[in-house]
């Protein structure tokens, strides 16, 4: 089982209730991500988590946010993220009760695509190009492996590699055992890099930042409710 840690996100400048919206669920979208590679699951966790990736089409904007959702609460409530403290100040910070091996994982890619952004860019911005002129964002998903043409195919296999490799892995062939389709997992990939992207950007702006250090490590919380005392006896007289 992966450590559990009070991880530190650093935070400065102005922040706007916005930011208070987007930053944090961009964060703990992609941390769910991660944290369904990253951490060791029982085999009715693990379950709920491949049911996840297979549920949704990828046609739009909503089967995102319904992946993400519902990879959330596939996610066993020990491994969520809880807020232990928040502090606005110059600097201030957000302290994160969560799995390390998920944070860690994340901050690496995040510090990773801030400090190559442009070039980040330019890889998706022409992967999503290409799929526009290919025809391929909108795709009606009727079966278990769609049949495309092989150019088709080929595109689609070298940038799920290309995307894969920017967001930290060797190749997308773990993605595709759990998606089991490439083209869901391009789709899925693209998603990702968005909300990694809206990360960077904050690193980048001295918004927040992410570290890559380790962390003391501190017992995960309990989810048992405290016993109360009992009443005490009311005197007679």
């Amino acid at each position: 089982m992966a450590d559990y840690a009070r991880y530190r996100i650093r935070i400065d400048e102005d922040w706007s209730l916005e930011d208070l919206y987007l930053f944090p669920r961009a964060y703990e979208q992609v941390y769910f991500f991660f944290a369904s590679f990253d951490v060791d699951l029982n085999e009715q966790d693990r379950e709920k988590i491949e049911r996840a990736y297979r549920t949704f089409p990828w046609q739009g904007g909503y089967s995102a946010v319904s992946f993400f959702n519902q990879l959330k609460y596939a996610t066993p409530p020990r491994l969520r993220p809880t807020i232990i403290a928040i502090q606005k100040s110059s600097p201030g910070y957000f302290d994160l009760g969560l799995w390390l091996a998920a944070a860690t994982s994340l901050a690496v890619i995040v510090n990773k695509i801030a400090s190559a952004i442009d070039a980040a860019h330019t890889t998706y911005n022409n992967i999503y190009k290409g799929m526009q002129e290919r025809k391929l964002l909108r795709i009606q998903v009727e079966s278990d492996v769609l049949k495309f043409e092989s150019e088709h195919m080929n595109f689609i296999n070298t940038s799920s590699r290309q995307m894969a490799q920017l967001l930290g892995f060797s190749t997308p062939v773990e993605i595709n055992r759990l998606t089991g389709n490439p083209y869901l997992t391009l789709k899925l990939l693209l998603s990702v890099y968005r909300r990694v992207r809206t990360l960077s950007e904050y690193q980048n702006s001295g918004k927040a930042h992410l570290t890559e250090d380790a962390i003391p490590i501190q017992p995960p919380p309990s989810r048992r409710r405290r016993k109360q005392p009992p009443p005490k006896a009311r005197s007679k007289g």
